[in-house]
């Protein structure tokens, strides 16, 4: 058996989490560590490989994410596809890690919703689908995924704080009736005081409980389409891969989970949050609509699901009064528009 087959064969065991120098000699052999502990990077495959062709065993020796059954989700792989197309040019991570949250959903008392109906949180917007697990299994969340485009941003209008508003975008699992999250995505932040208005935009990761870690060198700005694709092989094991497709720049991330903690895999979702900063709740940025088009999750079973999937349900964001502050339309099957209103627009 080569040393590609052993790599995926390993990564898929529901085996208990590896540690120190256990976790060290599992390493691919073209695995690179970055600047921040515990997070490490794939090489970038020879001159003509092609991911399109490539055998699902390489993609993964590869650092490529997890292709979608052509047939059975022919949507999610035309997206899959034509994230594969654009990654030309592999970047490697230079990371920067924060203490900024985007966490589980904040949720008021008997607020989880019986059987798919619509629900309110203080800090998500979007869809969610939840399958019932318990327990990290086979019919847990394996990965999921979307593209959208970056918005420009400010903070409401008629607003100028003297500060900052957040808001990030991203993909993920558990967070809904779990303690963690395992999540990709990227932040628009808005500052204005007086005459003085900056913006910022960042990618990231994050596996909650631990903040978000910045992936400075895949820049974004706004008008830029982004596909994201999170997915973990492991109950502590999480990868994460985000390609510009404007750019045709694309980055390959492998993390592990914060200590103490482990994946479930019983929710995955696709929001608009206002992050937790400096311990509270962020005000929104005024993000004015995001698109997510392609948006997807399949489980160990390779069954797919998507927002309009019967498991799913929108999330609508409430402000601090508890007024809705952004909201989430579903359009077709797969696809959400999500748009801010109230004290945030």
């Amino acid at each position: 058996m080569n040393q590609r087959v052993i790599s995926l064969v390993s990564a898929l065991l529901f085996a208990a989490p590896l540690t120190g120098t256990a976790q060290q000699q599992q390493l691919k052999p073209n695995e690179l560590a970055t600047n921040v502990a515990g997070a490490t990077t794939i090489a970038a495959p020879p001159t003509g490989f092609n991911p399109l062709t490539a055998s699902d065993q390489d993609l993964d020796y590869y650092g490529y994410p997890p292709r979608p059954d052509q047939v059975a989700a022919p949507k999610a792989f035309a997206s899959w596809q034509k994230a594969m197309n654009a990654s030309r040019k592999r970047i490697m991570p230079q990371l920067e890690v924060t203490k900024n949250i985007a966490g589980p959903a904040k949720l008021k008392a008997g607020a989880v919703p019986p059987g798919g109906s619509a629900a309110t949180s203080s800090n998500w917007s979007g869809y969610v689908n939840t399958n019932g697990v318990t327990k990290y299994g086979s019919s847990s969340f394996y990965y999921v995924i979307a593209d959208y485009n970056i918005p420009a941003v400010q903070q409401a209008f008629g607003a100028c704080t003297g500060g900052w508003d957040y808001a990030v975008t991203w993909v993920g699992m558990d967070g809904w009736g779990s303690g963690d999250v395992l999540q990709a995505g990227n932040e628009t932040d808005a500052y204005c005081s007086g005459s003085t208005k900056s913006t910022y935009y960042s990618t990231w990761y994050e596996w909650y409980p631990n903040g978000w870690t910045r992936i400075s060198s895949l820049p974004i700005v706004p008008g830029d389409e982004l596909f994201v694709e999170v997915w973990n092989t492991s109950s502590t094991a999480g990868h994460a891969y985000l390609v510009n497709l404007s750019t045709d720049q694309y980055v390959t991330i492998n993390f592990s989970a914060p200590s103490g903690t482990q994946l479930v895999g019983n929710s995955a979702e696709w929001i608009e949050e206002r992050p937790g900063v400096n311990g509270s709740l962020a005000t929104l940025s005024n993000y004015i609509s995001e698109y997510f088009s392609d948006a997807y999750a399949y489980n160990f079973g390779y069954t797919a699901v998507d927002p309009a999937s019967s498991s799913s349900f929108p999330v609508t964001m409430l402000d601090n009064s508890g007024n809705a502050i952004s909201y989430p339309t579903i359009l077709g099957t797969n696809a959400i528009w999500v748009q801010d209103e109230g004290s945030a627009w």
